[in-house]
């Protein structure tokens, strides 16, 4: 089987007895980008359709109210065998406990797509329920370059620690599976075999999400979203972001997760040619995305000079169809970061009055508000 990640176009079939509730779905859903390939009106019907259908079945994610004729915790067990998923929703939390993989009705158009893309992905990190949601006590943030070496991880780090240094409790989290390098850039030895997390500083933790720790992550976050304030989370790079809807591949799920949970997502990216070009390209599909949380476009390398005005006109054209809440920049200081990564240290440890580092102290203060 190849390791490369295997996308499909996603397809649905709805079988919700509520009218209203059922052109939502659909209509939600064909908005963005699913295929409504069948609408049940019983138990029968889909039966029909789904021997009739094998192969498009196989592919299909169902989407049931349980009160539909001749439904029953047996018939969706047997029927979801010739489905890719399945996935009910009822306002009745005895009928929630009776059938397998029922949510609550959503609120609104984000929550029904973070239910349902977590199902059309089959990732090892399911959508945070309704529930969860209104009990948590984190504020989530999360960070990624529009491309590599933008600095996404500085930010990330530092924006964390002055984060701490308000007095809020913070979590630092290694979400780039890929190419880790919190515990490297901080000497933190052995931060992936941790269970948890590792105290390193007052109100400050870190932890870095492994693939094991992906297997049981509800067990990981929960705890997390109720001891912190703020949980910071190094997505890494987001340059294939556009695939969110359909990627199955583990290394991805900490990205769809916190596009469906995050209360900010901060792009950071460079104003050079190729910056503004990868961006670009990013933008054309993150733009159509139903996101809940507020975007931010974070311009990283400000340089003040004639050319380098010209490219971040570029570079601010090429967001603008993302419509971010706030555009941020921050100073070049190579000299202070390349002596933070020398020293394993953050911004304020190596200079307290550096710009780069009072640039992101002032961020830290309006996060915290």
């Amino acid at each position: 089987m190849s390791n490369t990640a295997e996308i499909s176009l996603p397809s649905i079939i709805t079988a919700v007895a509520n009218s209203e509730f059922e052109g939502f779905v659909a209509g939600t859903l064909y908005g963005q980008g699913w295929s409504i390939i069948f609408r049940a009106l019983d138990a029968q019907s889909l039966k029909e359709f789904v021997a009739h259908n094998p192969e498009e079945s196989l592919n299909a994610l169902l989407i049931y109210s349980p009160d539909l004729p001749g439904f029953d915790p047996d018939f969706i067990t047997q029927i979801s065998k010739s489905l890719r998923q399945s996935v009910g929703f009822s306002p009745d939390a005895k009928v929630r406990e009776a059938f397998p993989g029922v949510f609550n009705i959503p609120a609104n158009v984000n929550e029904l797509v973070s239910v349902v893309r977590g199902f059309v992905r089959a990732p090892m990190v399911r959508p945070t329920t309704m529930d969860q949601k209104i009990s948590r006590r984190a504020k989530i943030i999360g960070i990624g370059s529009t491309s590599s070496g933008a600095g996404a991880t500085t930010v990330a780090i530092n924006l964390a620690m002055e984060i701490s240094l308000l007095g809020r409790d913070v979590l630092l989290l290694d979400a780039d599976v890929r190419r880790p390098s919190i515990a490297f850039l901080l000497a933190l030895r052995n931060l992936k075999s941790e269970s948890t997390w590792l105290t390193i500083a007052e109100h400050f933790s870190a932890g870095e999400i492994t693939r094991e720790h992906l297997m049981q992550f509800d067990e990981y976050i929960l705890p997390a979203l109720s001891t912190f304030d703020f949980i910071v989370i190094d997505l890494g790079s987001l340059e294939k972001i556009s695939d969110s809807l359909t990627d199955r591949r583990w290394a991805s799920t900490l990205i769809h997760w916190s596009c469906d949970n995050a209360d900010e997502l901060i792009f950071v990216g460079r104003a050079d040619n190729l910056g503004a070009y990868r961006i670009g390209n990013m933008v054309k599909t993150f733009a159509l995305l139903k996101i809940p949380a507020k975007i931010n476009v974070l311009l990283n390398y400000k340089l003040r000079s004639r050319n380098s005005t010209e490219r971040e006109s570029s570079f601010l054209s090429a967001i603008a169809p993302l419509k971010p809440s706030r555009i941020l920049t921050l100073p070049k200081d190579c000299r202070d970061v390349d002596k933070a990564q020398r020293e394993s240290a953050t911004l304020i440890d190596i200079n307290e009055r550096g710009l780069l580092r009072k640039a992101i102290a002032r961020i830290a203060v309006e996060v915290v508000g």
